[in-house]
Formats: structure tokens, C-alpha cells, sequence
């Protein structure tokens, strides 16, 4: 992380029970920016007040008299009312039951200038960790255990959540899940729900016995495992010793009874659930302390807002069935994924949560909008398969260590517009599942799709992929580059509208397919668009692969333009030679009738800044006399664009047209499109 980063991070940091600044971490420092209370002013209509600190249920609510518990104080609500939470910690799980109107919404925020945390956890891990925790005897070392048993956590309430694939992992091995999750508190980085006590108790941190290999033991940093026959929660904090994981390595206390926790038990029980409510807000709230429950579940309702919301964990974050215009802005989603946890230990050891996911009862999700957030630090990130008119715009994307954006397979008609984002490293950034064995329709509405356009992709940095076998000191683990696209399963992928976006990656793409994958992979009974792109690589000069393509598919594609940082500028010939001559590239001309390749090019797109270095900071701006500058190809008016009327003449190439300045991500605009603080190398 960059010093100048790290300093900022910690100069706001603020303590999640309350508000006061927390300038060291005893635990690990942030892994991104702490949440900061929303400065505003107070409502002009009906306002009501809860304190979970100094208030009484029993009081009339207003400002200084207060109400205590959320529970009694959202069913007072009625359409028009704000409700204000003073700062600190509510440790209740929340159902809204109040619908406000159109012109009358309801509203429930932190009080301007205070945090108000929702937390679903078990308070005494936060408020007395010296009483909550004893040394285990005959454990191992550094391991402790409750003082306390919670035999409900193991109530083996039916899942909620929706897995593509149609499986969930511990489907026939239920005594396996894990049923405590938690975060240090100081910094909000997650502790590893464990599945087995031998792998909370080992010393090995190499992936020698494999996914399957419950005996040898497999550390995967600070974390939880819940004894299910004495009701007990464990609990161990060793410092790490795998060579290569450098500042990311546990190196804080490893007491428990010194360092306050969020630690939450059980599973399938929402924290916040919104069911069956119209014209609500939420603004200014965190979130916490689910386990494998959905932190956010809305179900049934319209018109719900959540604005400057913070959610850590959940599985998944959020939660979103049969709902109409749900808007989700200036909002930041941070994942199970601790600074030293890689797909391995999720997957095989953990749990494997997605963040965000749509499920498919009906009346189907319809007009939904993700603008301006962050979506950090998983294992999955979201299933957005089922939806019609789903805006994802100008917003932070990284670090996912498994799937990304899942959109597919195939329906006749959803519409999903990707658009002005930036997305940084997942291991698979497109992502579809098969549901059932020919689910998907070979016809589809024209207009439906998944349009991807005028978004930044850099995956340089990579994911923290497979845990080494034997030491590495070098790191390289930690920056496994995957796929743009890829599928689970052989299902037919949706059709894709892809135009004006930029992507960059460090190695060859998967058999150095056309296109990154897109002008290859995946297009049986499908069709597929790719116009006006820049593909650029670090190493070697992005090819035209179609290894194993017998057939073309229904793929357009024109006006892209490729290159490779170190070896472009030696490049000699035509590197599209050998494709124009092969009978594949007249079979293509069926569906393209110019041919792939035919309208791009290979060239340097003359960036005022990329180093190979993928550390140090870029600008993808283009400069005066880039062959990216007026060189694309027309596409529909139909396909939207918000930047169509300042890219003057002849479409320029890329996500920014020549002389238009880039636009900030994530809450507030505050991510550079172009860099944003990374993990620790």
C-alpha cells in the first residue's frame, strides 16, 4: 500500500461502536477507508429519535427524550418520519414492517455527524473480550474458547441465499459449516470462519494435502470455529509464517481478551430485513455481524434507497428478491476476504460467500441501480442474472478472489447496463453459471442483454489464487491473473453488447484467445458484439487465438485496437496474417461480413502514462495523435452512451474519448479512475 495511503486510512479511522478516532490498530491495519459519519442537516418533517445507550422505549422519542431499541422504534414510523439513530452500537437484528409513500418516504439515518452501527453480533465479544475469553487447555497454542456457550447458533435454519450452480457447499456435510464469523474491531478485517479445529489448530500454511485433505491441517490466519457438542466458540490468533505474504501477514495481538471483536453466531437469520415495505431510506448506517445470512435482505418491496451505507460481511451482503426500484448509492460493501486469505481457504476451508445476490421469484427484480459504491475484499462478488434494468455505474470493484460478475446464462430478456466503473482484479471477471442442464432459450427479445460499456478493467494486480505448496518468498501467489470470461458448467451465455471500454492486463489471457476471450469464447447460441476497444497487455502482444474453435460463432467485432507494453514496439509484420487466411476467418464472415479482425488494429494507443509496473500510478488518457483518437467503428443508437456527444467525428477508442477527463468511483467519487490505494504487495 502507498505510504501516503496508509496515512489517511488511518488519520480517519473511527471506532465502529462509537466515533472516537482510532490512531493505532493493535489487530492489522484497514484494509480500505473506515466509514465516517454523513454531516448534514436534520429533516425539515416529523422526526423521531432512538439512543441504544441513554434512551428508554418508554419514552416519546423526540430528541431528548429518546427510544431504546430499534425494534420499538421503527413500527412507530409512519409515511413522512425520519428516524434518527444516535452514535454507537445497536445490537439488535432489525425487520422493517412500515412503508412510507411517494411523496412521503420514510427515512432512518445515523444522526448528522454520528455513526450509528446495526450490529447483529454477540455484544460481549465487543464491550468485555477480558471476561468473554479463556485459554484453552490441551488446545493448541494461542488458542482460547468462550467462557460462554451458544447452543442456538447451531439451529440449522434452511438457507436463503441462492448459489448459481444450484448447490451450496456444505449440502451433506452440514456439521462443517461454519457457524461463527467475525472482524477485529479496531479495523474491521475479518476473521476466517473455520470449518475443521485441525485446521484452526495447525502450524502449516502450505497447500499440501489438497482441497479434500481434512487431517494434515491448513492455517488460515486469525479466525472462529464453533464446537457444536459443548457450544463453545474457538478462537486462535498465531501470527503467520508463509514466505511471500509480506505487510499482509497477521503480525497483531494474539489475546483475544485484549482486543475488542465482532463476533456473530448462527446461521440463516437476517440482520435487516425489508419485506413487503414501499418508499423507505436508509442513509448513513453500518452494518455487521451476520454469519451465513444474508446482511441485507429485501424482498417483496419498491422504492427502497440505501445511501451511505457501510456493510462488513454478510453471505451475501445484500440480499435483493421480487423487488422494484431499489437504488443502492455512495454505499461501501467489504467482504470475508481478510489482507491473507486467498479462493483456497474460502472455498475449501471457509466460506464461500458471495456479496451481492438476485433471486429469481416473482414479480422478477426490476429497475435496480448500483451507482457510486465500493464492492471490495470476497470470495464471489455478485449474481446479477436476474433482473430487468439494472444500472451498474461509477462504481469500485476489487478483489474478489473467485467469480465476479456473474450475468448469465441466457434468458430472453433481462437488460443489464455496466457502465462507467472501474474493475480491478477478480480471478474470473464475467462469470456464468449453468442452473439446469438446457435452461437457457435458443431465441431471445433483440433488445435484451448485457450491455458493457465505457468501464475501466485492470486486472494487473491480481488475486490471491492457490495457497503455495512449498515456500515462495517472491509473493507471485498473491497475483494470479484470471479471465475476462469464462462459464461454470457449458451454459449458453447471455448476449453481450461490449464497446468504449478499456482493459488491461499483465500475462496472456487463457490460450491467448481473440479479444481476451470475448472474440472466442462461449458463443453457442448466443451472438456477441466487441467495438471500439482497447486490449493491452504488459507482457507479449494480446494474439488472435482460437485454439480448439472449430466454428465461428455469432460474434461482431471491429475497431478494437490491441498491444503489448514490452514487446509491441518490436513487433514486426502482421500479426493478424495467419487468422485471414484460414478458412475460420471466411466462415466468420457469415455472421461479421468484413471478417474478424478486418476493422482492428495493433498499435501503441499512446496513454499519457503506463508503466509496466503495474505498482505505480497510470493515466489511460489518451494523447494528441493516438491511433485510439477517431478511429473506431459506428454502433447502434440504440446501445446507450453517456459520453456519445462529447466523442467528436469518428468514434475514439476506449473508455474515454480523446480530451474528456476522467470521472471519479466509488462513495463520493472518491477513487481516481485510473488508481485507487491496493493491498500491501
Amino acid at each position: 500500500m502507498k505510504p501516503g495511503i496508509t496515512i489517511f486510512i488511518t488519520a480517519i479511522c473511527a471506532s465502529l461502536a462509537g466515533n472516537t478516532l482510532a490512531q493505532t490498530h493493535r489487530s492489522h491495519p484497514p484494509m480500505r477507508p473506515l466509514p465516517q459519519a454523513v454531516k448534514s442537516p436534520l429533516a425539515a418533517g416529523p422526526k423521531h429519535f432512538v439512543d441504544a445507550a441513554r434512551g428508554n422505549d418508554a419514552n416519546a422519542g423526540s430528541q431528548a427524550a429518546p427510544w431504546k431499541s430499534l425494534e420499538h422504534a421503527t413500527r412507530q414510523l409512519k409515511p413522512g418520519d425520519t428516524l434518527y439513530l444516535r452514535g454507537g452500537a445497536y445490537s439488535e437484528k432489525v425487520s422493517l414492517t412500515r412503508s412510507g409513500t411517494t411523496n412521503a418516504p420514510i427515512t432512518i439515518a445515523s444522526f448528522p455527524g454520528e455513526l450509528a452501527v446495526i450490529d447483529g453480533g454477540l455484544r460481549e465479544f465487543l464491550d468485555s473480550p477480558a471476561t468473554s475469553w479463556e485459554p484453552f487447555a490441551g488446545g493448541a497454542a494461542g488458542e482460547f474458547v468462550s467462557t460462554k456457550t451458544y447452543f442456538g447458533a447451531d439451529d440449522r435454519r434452511a438457507p436463503t441465499q441462492f448459489l448459481p450452480a444450484s448447490w451450496e457447499p456444505m449440502w451433506g456435510i452440514e456439521d462443517e459449516r461454519p457457524l461463527v464469523l467475525g472482524h477485529f474491531a479496531d479495523s474491521m478485517v475479518p476473521l476466517h470462519g473455520y470449518r475443521n479445529l485441525v485446521d484452526l489448530r495447525a502450524t502449516n500454511e502450505f497447500w499440501i494435502g489438497g482441497k479434500k485433505d481434512k487431517d494434515t491441517g491448513f492455517y488460515c490466519g486469525p479466525g472462529l470455529w464453533f464446537n457444536r457438542a459443548t457450544g463453545r466458540i474457538h478462537i486462535r490468533l498465531a501470527h503467520h509464517t508463509l514466505p511471500g505474504l509480506g505487510d499482509r501477514a497477521y503480525r497483531g495481538e494474539t489475546d483475544p481478551r485484549k482486543l475488542p471483536l465482532v463476533v456473530a453466531a448462527g446461521f440463516g437469520d437476517d440482520v435487516l430485513r425489508v419485506n413487503g415495505v414501499k418508499h423507505v431510506r436508509l442513509h448513513g448506517l453500518v452494518l455487521r455481524g451476520a454469519t451465513g445470512s444474508p446482511m441485507i435482505h429485501v424482498y417483496g418491496s419498491q422504492h427502497i434507497e440505501l445511501d451511505h451505507v457501510t456493510v462488513f460481511g454478510g453471505f451475501p451482503a445484500l440480499l435483493v428478491n421480487a423487488s422494484q426500484n431499489l437504488r443502492v448509492t455512495h454505499s461501501a460493501f467489504r467482504g470475508n476476504a481478510a489482507p491473507w486469505t486467498g479462493r483456497s481457504h474460502m472455498k475449501y476451508r471457509g466460506t464461500a460467500s458471495y456479496q451481492i445476490v438476485l433471486r429469481n421469484e416473482q414479480p422478477g427484480n426490476e429497475n435496480l441501480e448500483f451507482a457510486h459504491c465500493e464492492f471490495t475484499d470476497d470470495h464471489d462478488f455478485a449474481f446479477f442474472r436476474y433482473a430487468k434494468n439494472l444500472q451498474f455505474h461509477h462504481n469500485f470493484v476489487d478483489n474478489f478472489n473467485d467469480d465476479g460478475m456473474e450475468c448469465g446464462a441466457k434468458l430472453r430478456s433481462h437488460t443489464i447496463y455496466i457502465h462507467q466503473n472501474r474493475i480491478g482484479a477478480c480471478l474470473g471477471v464475467f462469470q456464468q453459471h449453468e442452473i439446469e442442464k438446457d435452461e437457457s432459450p435458443v431465441d431471445h427479445d433483440p433488445k435484451a442483454g448485457v450491455f458493457i460499456f465505457r468501464n475501466v478493467f485492470d486486472f494487473r494486480a491480481g488475486v490471491y489464487y492457490q495457497s503455495p505448496a512449498q515456500p515462495d518468498p517472491t509473493g507471485a501467489f498473491l497475483r494470479h491473473e484470471g479471465h475476462l470470461a469464462s462459464d461454470h458448467g457449458s451454459p449458453t451465455w447471455p448476449v453481450m453488447r461490449v464497446y468504449h471500454n478499456t482493459f488491461l492486463r499483465r500475462t496472456p489471457t487463457y490460450r491467448d484467445y481473440f479479444l481476451f476471450g470475448l472474440g472466442a469464447q462461449g458463443l453457442r447460441h448466443t451472438e456477441r458484439d466487441v467495438f471500439n476497444n482497447l486490449f493491452v497487455q504488459i507482457e507479449k502482444v494480446p494474439g488472435t487465438g482460437f485454439a480448439g474453435i472449430k466454428e465461428p460463432g455469432n460474434v461482431r467485432a471491429g475497431g478494437n485496437l490491441l498491444w503489448g507494453v514490452k514487446d509491441g514496439p518490436a513487433l514486426t509484420g502482421d500479426p493478424f496474417a495467419k487468422f485471414r487466411a484460414s478458412p475460420l476467418f471466411t466462415a466468420s464472415k457469415k455472421f461479421y461480413e468484413p471478417g474478424l479482425t478486418t476493422h482492428d488494429r495493433v498499435a501503441d494507443p499512446k496513454f499519457v502514462s503506463l508503466s509496466a509496473d503495474y505498482s505505480l500510478p497510470v493515466d489511460l488518457r489518451l494523447q494528441l495523435g493516438s491511433p485510439a483518437a477517431n478511429a473506431g467503428q459506428s454502433v447502434q443508437t440504440e446501445w446507450p452512451d453517456p459520453l456519445r456527444a462529447a466523442d467528436r467525428h469518428a468514434p475514439d477508442i476506449g473508455a474515454l474519448p480523446l480530451g474528456v477527463a476522467p470521472w471519479g468511483v466509488g462513495v463520493d467519487g472518491r477513487i481516481p479512475l485510473f488508481g485507487e490505494a491496493r493491498l500491501a504487495k
